[in-house]
């Protein structure tokens, strides 16, 4: 399994390729102290989650590479991990704008603006989410450009006629007699 992301001492650090980052809890503590009565146990679940990805990620490429027997790609991970952790730090961000009423007081909430700050915030995770699913597209594209026996047959691939049959049936086109 590649490691990408360690964390350790409330420290996340991060090296693929020639991205190396390391990203304090503390340093984000302060994101979420309109979000929860715990900001540093919500900051190390964050890096936790983020190193999790990251190192998902990089088991899977490695996975996928070895089974095509092909030299693992440094570049499709550091580019990976390069995006994601700038997507995630806009996560961060957009989230740290958002305020829970339990902990700000709900006396005079801005309802209206708190809204409009969360769908901002959940428009962050999704594009993590959709990053990675993109990511695992692509990575799965280049190791296999003509897909794999349990995908469907592409009409750019070379021996799309052999895969196409059974390997216990030779075909023949019928006899005119």
């Amino acid at each position: 399994m590649m490691k990408i992301a360690a964390l350790e001492n409330n420290i996340l650090a991060i090296v693929a390729g020639t991205f190396a980052a390391t990203i304090a809890a503390e340093d984000i503590e302060p994101q979420f102290h309109a979000l929860t009565h715990f900001p540093d146990r919500r900051a190390r679940s964050e890096l936790a989650d983020l190193a999790e990805r990251l190192n998902q990620f990089g088991a899977y490429v490695v996975e996928l590479w070895n089974k095509a027997c092909e030299p693992i790609p440094e570049a499709e991970i550091e580019a990976f991990a390069r995006r994601h952790v700038d997507l995630t730090r806009r996560y961060w961000a957009a989230e740290g704008r958002c305020m829970n009423w339990f902990i700000t007081g709900p006396a005079r909430f801005p309802v209206a603006r708190n809204e409009k700050r969360m769908r901002i915030s959940d428009a962050r995770r999704a594009d993590l989410k959709a990053h990675e699913a993109m990511a695992r597209k692509s990575a799965k594209r280049k190791v296999f450009p003509h897909g794999t026996d349990d995908e469907p047959i592409r009409s750019g691939d070379p021996v799309a006629m052999q895969r196409s049959l059974p390997a216990s049936r030779s075909w023949r086109f019928p006899s005119t007699g």
